[in-house]
């Protein structure tokens, strides 16, 4: 019976601004058995729009009806969270014991928050104890109470509940270690949203980095649709028929479309990058070269790495999740990059 209960899957969910993603994970002998669907919400968002909590519990009981899933009869949810008020900091208190840790951050939050500390909920995780430099290294999550109730709301709506809440950067994290493996080198991972990025770096041995960027895909599709003079709903259905597998749909970006949407990445995100890296240097080391990996589903979008790469001036790739899947397991997955933060979701309970 228990062995029963083990088995059963989990289920990581990705609520973005855009769409849901909701990865199914069932470890057992061999490769992982991964089930992974995507839904739009019914009415796509504009350029500055939000979708309502009707829209996100809609798109979730759509993503379960795709993948032939119960959500009910999962071992547990991971649901990921993310916005300016989700905050992930790696932080230094002095040597103490494991059961001191919590009750000092209580204190030592004040100094790293820009919200009083009795609202916010809070968790951390030890990294490490250096005994000789007499320092305890904590990384520390923490989100509003307000922004969290409100993340969850759709799932009240389909009488779910959250097993595990996560950090959208934490999760990307795991997923990019978990397909790293043994690789100790740094792990440079940006996850493109719809309203907004989340860079993240991870190397052993180095400070843990995370940075919202106030730049997305609706930034892609803002900036064609001013360059062809078209409603932004026009624009997006444009953009994404060019990052899927239409057949005979040819992506050229010395198109007036990509053309657009390269002058937006180079105004609004490469500078933001180059900052955020020269500042994570008077943090720690940077290797050199630099590597690049992409995620999210504007990741889909065929050539943006190597367009992103050469304004960037160091290699970009498009970051595959799922590569050391086996070729059974990998088969019932349709995509890759989009799936990222929920398959680092997922992965909290496999």
């Amino acid at each position: 019976m228990r062995a029963s209960l083990v088995s059963r899957p989990w289920v990581g969910l990705d609520l973005g601004g855009f769409s849901v993603k909701l990865l199914v994970l069932q470890p057992g002998v061999g490769p992982a058995r991964v089930l992974a669907a995507e839904a739009a919400y019914p009415v796509p968002a504009a350029a500055d729009g939000a979708p309502t909590p009707e829209a996100v519990a809609q798109a979730i009981s759509a993503c379960a009806a795709r993948a032939g899933i119960s959500l009910r009869a999962m071992r547990g949810i991971t649901v990921g969270i993310s916005g300016a008020d989700v905050i992930v900091k790696q932080i230094r208190l002095p040597l103490m014991d494991e059961a001191e840790v919590g009750q000092a951050l209580r204190f030592e939050a004040r100094r790293h928050l820009p919200f009083e500390p009795q609202t916010m909920v809070i968790d951390y995780q030890v990294l490490g104890r250096y005994v000789s430099e007499r320092r305890v290294e904590v990384l520390l999550a923490a989100v509003s109470r307000e922004h969290l109730e409100r993340h969850l709301a759709p799932l009240g709506r389909l009488d779910l509940v959250a097993d595990i809440v996560d950090a959208a950067p934490l999760a990307l994290t795991n997923a990019l270690v978990h397909a790293a493996g043994g690789d100790r080198g740094a792990q440079l991972l940006l996850d493109i949203g719809h309203a907004a990025s989340h860079l993240t770096l991870f190397q052993r041995g180095e400070p843990y980095f995370t940075r919202r960027l106030e730049f997305g895909g609706r930034h892609l599709t803002q900036a064609i649709a001013t360059a062809l003079q078209v409603p932004f709903e026009e624009a997006e259905v444009w953009k994404l028929a060019a990052g899927s597998d239409e057949p005979g749909f040819r992506v050229d970006w010395a198109g007036r479309e990509l053309h657009a949407a390269r002058e937006a990445l180079e105004d609004d995100l490469v500078d933001e990058l180059r900052r955020s890296l020269a500042f994570y240097r008077t943090l720690g080391h940077l290797p050199d070269p630099l590597q690049l990996q992409l995620s999210g589903g504007t990741a889909r979008l065929p050539g943006i790495a190597e367009q992103l790469g050469d304004l960037l001036e160091f290699p970009v790739s498009v970051f595959d999740p799922f590569a050391g899947l086996g070729g059974a397991a990998r088969a019932r997955v349709a995509g890759g990059a989009q799936f990222t933060q929920a398959y680092g979701l997922a992965l909290r309970k496999s």
